[in-house]
Parts: structure tokens; C-alpha cells; sequence
């Protein structure tokens, strides 16, 4: 039995091989470069065109708001002509109204009645409508 064992002189000596290199095909690392290089190119092209399209609608907004503005101050400027006093009683005149010779006074909260209103008197405007007055003759409200 002495002649088939190996002699044994102390350690054994281990040894790290070093890993083997891994190689990726050429064409396959060139194809993925390649696909996200395109990726990149068409997302910048895509915020590109957002970018410009929202650019063109905020343009026609701001157009559409300073036409706006023109039209609401035009509309203000006619509300107060048509509302100052002058106007009011030339609408009314067209309309065959006269002015009250003595308006109603009514305290609130309490609803008490201070003055009783009293009709106005007058003749019918020129300008009145037709349908106010009843063949030719004044109508029961304008009073005479």
C-alpha cells in the first residue's frame, strides 16, 4: 500500500483562474446602439412637434382673447350708454311711459307703505308704439 498513494509534502497550492471572456456578437451590440439612437431621434422629434404645435394654439388663444377683450370692453362701453339716466327716459318715452308725478315710498324690513304711488299723466309720445293705443285713442295707462 505504500506504493500507490502520492507522497504528501505539506499544502496544496490553489490556484484563481481567471474568468473567460465573454464575447457579445458585434452585430447585435450595433444593432441595440443603433435602435436607441433612433429611439432618442424620434422622442426629441415628437417633443419637437408638441412643442411647436402648442406653441402655434397659445398663439391663436392670445388672439382669440385680445379679440375678446374688444368685444367685452365694446359691450361695456354700450351698457353704460344704454344705461345712464338720459337713455333710460328716451326708452321709456319710446315706449309710452310718462314719468310718476309722486313715486311709492315703502320702509323695509317691515314693508311699512310711507307714500302711495300716484299714476303719471301725460300724452302719448309720437314715438310710442301702435299696439299701446286703441284706435288712435290713448291707452288706459298713459292716462289723460
Amino acid at each position: 500500500m505504500t506504493g500507490d498513494a502520492p507522497p504528501v509534502t505539506g499544502r496544496a497550492r490553489l490556484w484563481v483562474a481567471p474568468p473567460l471572456p465573454i464575447r457579445a456578437p458585434r452585430a447585435t451590440f450595433a444593432a441595440a446602439v443603433i435602435a436607441v439612437v433612433l429611439v432618442g431621434v424620434v422622442g426629441i422629434l415628437l417633443i419637437n412637434t408638441k412643442t411647436v404645435e402648442r406653441s402655434f394654439r397659445l398663439d391663436a388663444l392670445r388672439k382669440e382673447k385680445v379679440a375678446l377683450d374688444k368685444q367685452q370692453q365694446e359691450l361695456d362701453r354700450q351698457l353704460v350708454e344704454k344705461s345712464g339716466p338720459g337713455s333710460l327716459a328716451a326708452a321709456a318715452r319710446r315706449l309710452g311711459l310718462v314719468p310718476a308725478d309722486s313715486p311709492a315710498v315703502i320702509w323695509l324690513p317691515e314693508g311699512t307703505i310711507v307714500r302711495t304711488p300716484v299714476p303719471g299723466k301725460g300724452d302719448r309720445p309720437l314715438t310710442a308704439p301702435d299696439d299701446l293705443s286703441r284706435a288712435g285713442t290713448p291707452s288706459a295707462g298713459a292716462g289723460e
